[in-house]
């Protein structure tokens, strides 16, 4: 059983009486979701221990008219019966909009409880004994943690479009070196150099191929093509070399 008792029931005409008082919290505290309280005047005397006689005359002023009440339905009456074939058996009359304003209520602590406990989060993750944690030299492990995840999936694409690059490249010389210059393009780069040495090498002499590092280095995938062909291309490479 639960019911929430609003500050404003104190300064309404109920406190006029106080046996009126006292009996509708104690309705509002028995009854059901609903808002009745299917109980006779002693069931509610014996489960709240307040004397019969106080009971019945508190439902008496609860539920004759009140010019005065601040919700007029009912004519300001706090409860009518369940029945009119028996005397007792209650329905609280507005118990429908208290009860809105209560889980009205209860939804704004939760949102003041949520936005606090994410402004504790935000405050956490900028301060660590009373440094920015990126200044905090006894919290490394902070700086660390937000990366891992973002350095984790970009370590795994760049060494996929290198395998890439490495299975299509004719000429496999310092791998390592290959590697580390590759890290340093942007995946735009990556992927004109994956294109570019699909076409661009083929029937070229290895020797005439430069290593895989000085290629990425160069940005080699943007020269141009000797237009007389590939075999042209390998006589002149030939002849440069001899020079």
């Amino acid at each position: 059983m639960y019911g929430k008792i609003f500050d404003s029931m104190y300064d309404s005409t109920l406190a006029d009486d106080w046996r009126a008082l006292i009996t509708f919290q104690q309705m509002i505290v028995l009854c059901d979701a609903d808002g009745t309280v299917d109980m006779t005047p002693h069931s509610i005397a014996r489960r709240t221990g307040i004397p019969i006689e106080h009971i019945e005359a508190g439902l008496k002023i609860l539920e004759a008219p009140d010019p005065y009440s601040r919700t007029p339905d009912q004519e300001g009456r706090r409860i009518e019966r369940l029945d009119d074939h028996r005397p007792w058996g209650w329905s609280i009359i507005n118990h429908a909009y208290y009860r809105a304003l209560k889980d009205a209520g209860t939804k704004r602590e939760n949102n003041r409880i949520r936005k606090q406990r994410q402004r504790e989060r935000e405050k956490a993750a900028g301060e660590c004994h009373g440094k920015s944690v990126t200044n905090c030299d006894r919290c490394d492990s902070h700086a660390k943690s937000r990366h891992t995840d973002t350095d984790t999936d970009t370590d795994t694409n760049n060494s996929a479009s290198f395998d890439a690059f490495w299975d299509l490249y004719p000429r496999k010389v310092a791998k390592k070196k290959a590697q580390v210059a590759w890290k340093k393009l942007p995946l735009s780069k990556q992927e004109l150099a994956i294109a570019d040495i699909k076409t661009r090498y083929q029937g070229v002499n290895k020797q005439f191929i430069p290593h895989p590092t000085t290629y990425i280095n160069g940005e080699r995938w943007n020269d141009e093509i000797n237009e007389s062909g590939k075999e042209d291309s390998i006589f002149k490479q030939a002849e440069r070399g001899m020079k």
